[in-house]
């Protein structure tokens, strides 16, 4: 990247937070209206096709997504405190004022653009469709005569006001000359139709564009783009939502190599959750296959293949026979305990006892290394760390580690389970998380805020009032992935109460 790109993304990044405080300044004052998300206006229609990047967010806080953000920051003790900081903040950078210079800047919507032929021939452009483009121009003149360095340029286009670092940028983005625009190309199209058009932000990009661009000229970078399927992609998106229970943040690829990119595999539900104790409040799990074959792909490059054996030298195990334990369901999760968590891997196996022979290994050698000690009774390998232990058992389907023995009886017994847990089932419900999925994350935050102040005052760690208060509005977080074809989305939602 130039170092004149660099400048302008410094002061468009600075542009972008100023906006951002003042949304949110504007938005405590109480303002709303029956606007949608970031996908009313389109600032696509003024570009060229070919971008390898398009962005765009909601920039009218009068906005309904931006009155859910107002409602969300309401229910933290110290959301309207945070509100007067940035204000306080912003009205004394640079002698940037909200309400005299980035209020009637601000257009409904803010849209950034990058386009490249190369790794050293980038171009970045900057557009929102200002109420007062005069505003919006007079308020980068100023971010410019406080800074060092080459100035960022602006262009009035219609209702758009365009920034940039040169006016060759700005040619190369925009239409307006015959070609087709963005908003007309059919793949971009296909694309945003992904995305929800209520979202507060949204997020394009060309995988496919990215590896001529970048791999055209280097052989060895294409090789790895294409070893994580990135020329297998038709695009790759992301969004950011305010919903009236949270926080949701996604992303999304669609292609052939989308199960090569992300790991995943076929949907499944967690066989794992109807064992697991219901005072679980952590959980995790994902089928193991989809990262084995990513592995399998860096073991056979030359550069990860030296590196491999020498672990398996230091490990004295084949790196093979542990990747095999990882082939099927993967599933972890933390208990409350003392001193610390109880923390179990499961890993799904057709079977355990040959599994176990190659886990054990591992085992014993990790407690020689570390000056542990092993035993075995019932069944049970354990080895004894300074401070913790790791036990390694085995049921009818699955192998166990875990630093606590009896969680090998639990996950084998008739007690409370997770799946039947009324917060685990909330939790999954407020994040609209399907029956099916390609991975699973929980957390009960409530649960792991309490517990981990619990923690510190043990240790007689003092917590700052300020911290502890605005952690309690936190109830869940949910990440879900799911597959449709060779749709593949990753969904994370964090649930305020």
């Amino acid at each position: 990247m130039s170092p004149a790109v660099a400048g302008l993304t410094m002061r468009a990044m600075r542009i972008a937070w100023a906006v951002l405080v003042s949304m949110l300044v504007l938005v405590a004052a109480g303002c709303g209206s029956e606007d949608l998300g970031a996908g009313e206006a389109n600032g696509a229609e003024l570009l060229k096709a070919g971008a390898l990047v398009y962005w765009e967010t909601d920039s009218d806080p009068d906005s309904d997504q931006w009155k859910q953000v107002e409602e969300l920051l309401g229910r933290f003790p110290d959301g309207e405190k945070w509100i007067a900081e940035l204000k306080k903040e912003l009205q004394t950078e640079d002698d940037v004022s909200w309400e005299d210079d980035i209020k009637p800047a601000l257009g409904d919507q803010t849209v950034a653009a990058v386009y490249a032929k190369s790794l050293v021939d980038i171009s970045f452009v900057g557009m929102t469709n200002s109420k007062e483009p005069d505003k919006a121009v007079a308020l980068v003149k100023k971010l410019n005569a406080s800074d060092e360095g080459d100035d960022v340029i602006t262009r009035i286009v219609g209702d758009w006001v365009v920034i940039s670092d040169k006016e060759a940028s700005i040619d190369a983005a925009l239409g307006g000359d015959g070609s087709q625009t963005l908003a007309d190309a059919d793949g971009f199209k296909s694309a945003m139709e992904e995305l929800p058009d209520d979202a507060l932000s949204r997020v394009y990009f060309d995988p496919a564009a990215a590896v001529d661009a970048f791999g055209g000229a280097d052989p060895e970078t294409a090789k790895a783009l294409q070893m994580f399927g990135l020329d297998k992609l038709d695009f790759a998106g992301a969004w950011a939502k305010a919903r009236e229970d949270g926080a949701e943040i996604a992303g999304v690829v669609r292609g052939e190599g989308a199960d090569k990119l992300l790991g995943t595999g076929e949907s499944y539900a967690s066989k794992f959750l109807d064992r697991v104790p219901a005072d679980a409040f952590a959980f995790y799990s994902v089928q193991g296959e989809g990262a084995t074959k990513q592995f399998e792909a860096l073991r056979d490059n030359p550069l990860y293949g030296i590196a491999l054996r020498q672990v398996e030298t230091e490990l004295g195990v084949k790196i093979d026979d542990i990747v095999a334990l990882f082939r099927g369901e993967v599933a972890f999760y933390a208990a409350p305990g003392s001193p610390i968590p109880k923390l179990t891997l499961l890993l799904e196996s057709d079977d355990p006892q040959q599994g176990r022979q190659s886990a054990d290994r591992l085992l014993r050698t990790l407690a020689q290394r570390g000056g542990g000690k092993v035993t075995e009774e019932g069944g049970v390998t354990t080895a004894s760390f300074e401070g913790f232990t790791v036990s390694l058992g085995s049921l009818e389907d699955a192998l166990v580690l875990t630093t606590s023995r009896g969680a090998i009886e639990e996950l084998g017994g008739s007690g409370d389970k997770l799946a039947d847990s009324d917060r685990f089932k909330k939790a999954l419900e407020a994040a609209d998380t399907p029956d099916e999925y390609t991975g699973l994350l929980y957390t009960d935050l409530g649960e792991a805020v309490e517990l981990a102040l619990g923690w510190a005052g043990a240790a007689q760690e003092n917590v700052p009032p300020e911290v502890s208060r605005n952690l309690k509005p936190l109830r869940s977080l949910v990440v879900y992935g799911k597959q449709d074809g060779n749709l593949a989305t990753s969904l994370a939602f964090l649930e305020i109460e």
